[in-house]
């Protein structure tokens, strides 16, 4: 089933019952990632079970293929619902998952699947297996217009409690990432600093808070770098208009001298957790958790070899003919291809 147009927000809001698996992609990487969330709690409902939902990435699902159907088929420890949330990238999945699919059509006890897909074409063959299947909906999520992004700002901000001033307004959706989870995150760290304010959000308020759209890219570029997904890094750097290659090596290489201080305190006999919550400058609430599973898939070898091509990089970038964009994105893509 196809879900399309109006259809999509009504599915994501209140999903057919009938439907046990979900596949989700198009360019728009931020809708996708926010519907896989609404879906989860969705399935979940008032289970209180934090087993339920088992996580898994194409390396997870290629190197066991029976560990997708496996996670389906488990019960949860509290007899609720078994999610499988699968975020892929390519076709290395595709087997599995549709195997997984075949077992949800001839209704075998199978729990709820949520597939993250990415950019795929129309033509794909998840694409096309999930259109055909009778207990599975298909949902593209592409980019949204100016008008529907100011639309999303307006009503989060109200719905934070965050006040203009006069005129205010215009400037925070001028300054706003287009990126939907970018713009939500600066909305978040705006409602933060205005809650007890005693006054509206003024223009020179927003100057000195808000993060440029090229700060914010460069922010995502460089945490799903460290979290191994170079197609999204190299992305978010391409969202970057004139992209200073040396500030793009920068910022990664800001992102791995943070993992090594983690690191450290692991090592020492910190937890995950408690080794984010020490580092100084503080990790930002919203990639605490994302910064501590980065500090578990990083060691001191890897590490080393990260600055080894940050700091070969930058050197290349200086002195070499190749423009500095390309140098710094063969960079994250040599950095994201180290996690694993």
């Amino acid at each position: 089933m196809k879900i399309q147009g109006a259809s999509i927000r009504r599915f994501i809001d209140k999903p057919d019952k009938a439907v046990r698996a979900v596949l989700l992609y198009g360019p728009n990487e931020s809708f996708i990632h926010e519907a896989a969330q609404k879906l989860t709690a969705w399935a979940l409902g008032r289970s209180d079970d934090p087993y339920a939902v088992t996580k898994l990435g194409d390396d997870d699902i290629k190197k066991d293929s029976a560990r997708l159907a496996d996670a389906l088929a488990a019960q949860s420890l509290l007899g609720g619902p078994t999610i499988v949330w699968a975020r892929i990238v390519g076709k290395g999945a595709d087997a599995a998952i549709v195997d997984a699919l075949e077992g949800i059509e001839r209704d075998e006890p199978f729990g709820y699947l949520i597939v993250e897909a990415g950019d795929l074409g129309s033509t794909a063959e998840l694409v096309k297996k999930f259109t055909a299947a009778k207990n599975a909906a298909v949902i593209a999520f592409y980019e949204e217009t100016e008008a529907e992004r100011a639309q999303h700002a307006r009503a989060l901000a109200k719905d934070m409690g965050i006040r203009f001033e006069r005129d205010a307004e215009e400037v925070f959706l001028a300054a706003l990432p287009a990126d939907r989870g970018l713009a939500t995150r600066e909305i978040e760290k705006l409602a933060l600093y205005a809650h007890d304010l005693g006054r509206g959000v003024s223009a020179d308020d927003l100057a000195a808070l808000m993060t440029d759209e090229g700060e914010s890219a460069l922010d995502a570029a460089s945490l799903a770098a460290a979290q191994g997904r170079a197609a999204q890094a190299v992305e978010s750097l391409a969202r970057i208009d004139a992209l200073s290659g040396v500030s793009a090596l920068r910022a990664l290489l800001r992102r791995m001298h943070q993992l090594r201080e983690a690191r450290l305190l692991i090592d020492a006999g910190a937890s995950p957790t408690d080794a984010i919550a020490k580092l100084r400058p503080p990790v930002f609430w919203k990639e605490r958790d994302a910064v501590a599973a980065q500090a578990r898939q990083w060691n001191g070898k890897k590490l080393n070899a990260a600055f080894d091509i940050l700091w070969g990089a930058e050197l290349r970038s200086k002195t070499a003919g190749a423009p500095q964009e390309l140098i710094a994105a063969d960079a994250y893509r040599g950095v994201a291809n180290l996690v694993g």
